[in-house]
């Protein structure tokens, strides 16, 4: 069996968690092929066609797909009619129907959506206090627990045992609850990347790293288009910690991710 990941990772926890599944699912002669849908050309669209199926990766914000996510989905649209597809979603506490949201554009879409999963990984929120963000040996504990779940998924998946977690009608009410509030701050948010002028230095990193290209540096100053898909990139690698996105403070801490 062959299966394409199609996956989108903002600091590095989806990526990470795909990366193990492809270890495990290589123990049970299944093969995985990676590709992030920011290095996606049209010349991949026969890696779709040619694949058994599709997993589909993304971090949950409010109980949504990130934004460029669900603008990739409906890029390829084309290529999913009757394709099986599974969904996996990184967050940091269950959201309800958080996968399901995206297993909804997919289905919209004709896929023939297999499996849902949820994995829990450390909060990236580096602007926000009520969520710690913790590294090194703290991640570990979280990275290690996600491991083993990540051996049952595939064990599971190789004997079509899957699961579709979060697609009934309680975890639709219970992500309802947080879509709603979410939808209204992200199209505020998508245009209000914060950059402290007194913290900025112009070294353009944020520019490169952004997923969006939403971010320019034009005039010594950093401008943006409004597009932010709010994947926190940038405010964890800044350098001068200058970037913020919910809150208006800087970062005390950034997430540095799950190092191997």
């Amino acid at each position: 069996m062959k299966i394409l990941c199609l996956y989108f990772s903002g600091t590095g926890n989806t990526k990470f968690v795909v990366e193990e599944m492809k270890i495990q699912f290589n123990t049970h002669h299944i093969e995985l092929e990676l590709l992030s849908i920011e290095d996606y050309t049209d010349e991949d669209g026969q890696r779709i066609i040619d694949a058994d199926c599709l997993l589909f990766a993304n971090p949950v914000y409010g109980s949504m797909s990130p934004m460029i996510m669900w603008h990739f989905v409906k890029k390829i649209s084309p290529l999913l009619k009757e394709k099986k597809a599974a969904v996996i979603v990184t967050q940091l506490m269950f959201s309800g129907d958080g996968g399901a949201y995206l297993a909804r554009i997919l289905r919209k879409y004709q896929a023939e959506v297999i499996s849902i999963e949820h994995f829990f990984m450390p909060s990236n929120l580096a602007d926000m206090k009520m969520f710690k963000v913790r590294n090194h040996e703290e991640a570990m504990v979280v990275a290690n627990k996600m491991r083993q779940k990540v051996e049952r998924y595939c064990a599971d998946f190789a004997n079509n045992k899957m699961k579709k977690r979060g697609d009934g009608i309680g975890s639709l009410l219970l992500g309802a609850m947080q879509r709603g509030p979410f939808f209204k701050l992200e199209k505020k948010l998508t245009n209000d990347v914060k950059i402290s002028d007194a913290l900025c230095i112009k070294c353009g990193k944020c520019v490169k790293l952004c997923s969006m290209d939403n971010l320019h540096l034009v005039d010594e100053k950093i401008q943006q288009d409004g597009k932010c898909t709010l994947c926190y990139r940038c405010v964890n690698q800044c350098p001068q910690k200058a970037i913020s996105i919910m809150s208006k403070k800087k970062p005390l801490t950034q997430y540095h991710g799950i190092k191997r």
